[in-house]
């Protein structure tokens, strides 16, 4: 049978985002390895142990991606999608839109640190998601990641360079570079802490739950967190991950 070898049978999961396929492989509730190959010009996975691995459950919001992934997958294989998302209830008027790794990410918020919960994910876009106590997902905010801004910038402007991100000295920059830093860190700072409060106070008056616990995720998670005024209460690199193993677990 494929997925056992001396007993040891494995989960893969595979988020397949817009910058990067991120893999994870599982062992019962432990991580045991994680991989990241580039969403342009994929064609390949890494080497995996197929022998071991019982079977893969996918996120993904390539759909170009899908058939190439699929091909190399030696083992039963399953999409998370709206349709069989489990522990949420979605209420979103067209439910098909929704990115399954914002689903994932919900389920993974919910069931790990339950909920209210706003969840904000540093991808190619960065999104902010909303779960209500009582487990329904209301929807969110999508907005262009930080990434993203700081390439369109560079490739949309005639003068301006590519930068790298990272924390400023000070707000007020001196230069065309140091004024890049800052308006692309601080003030996407701003953004996510403005949009923070706003969330936060939508679902105290209209929907009157408490104050929501806030997880982020992803690759700029934890240099944005560096200037917002209130941190977040918690950053959790895997949490797609993560989610994508509760929800694997919960179709047994």
């Amino acid at each position: 049978m494929p997925g056992r070898k001396n007993g040891e049978a494995m989960l893969l999961v595979i988020d397949v985002g817009n910058t990067n396929l991120t893999l994870g492989l599982f062992q019962k509730d432990r991580l045991r390895k994680e991989f990241r190959v580039e969403t342009k010009g994929f064609n390949k996975l890494p080497k995996l142990p197929w022998g071991k691995i019982q079977k893969v459950l996918i996120a993904s919001v390539v759909p170009a991606v899908d058939k190439l992934l699929c091909r190399e997958i030696k083992v039963p294989y399953e999409f998370v999608d709206v349709q069989n998302i489990p522990y949420i209830k979605v209420k979103f008027k067209n439910k098909k839109e929704i990115g399954a790794d914002r689903l994932v990410n919900a389920v993974a918020a919910y069931k790990i640190y339950g909920g209210p919960a706003v969840i904000i994910d540093f991808g190619t876009a960065t999104t902010f998601c909303t779960i209500r106590a009582n487990g329904e997902y209301l929807g969110g905010v999508i907005a262009p990641g930080i990434n993203l801004s700081r390439i369109v910038l560079h490739e949309r402007t005639a003068k301006l360079p590519l930068i790298s991100l990272y924390k400023p000295k000070k707000v007020i920059g001196d230069s065309t570079l140091t004024a890049m830093e800052s308006g692309l860190v601080f003030g996407y700072g701003c953004m996510v802490d403005g949009m923070i409060q706003a969330i936060k106070k939508e679902l105290k008056e209209k929907y009157k739950e408490k104050s929501p616990y806030v997880i982020a995720t992803g690759g700029y998670a934890k240099l944005i967190n560096e200037v917002l005024p209130k941190k977040i209460e918690h950053i959790d690199p895997q949490l797609t991950l993560k989610g994508l193993r509760i929800i694997a677990e919960a179709k047994r």
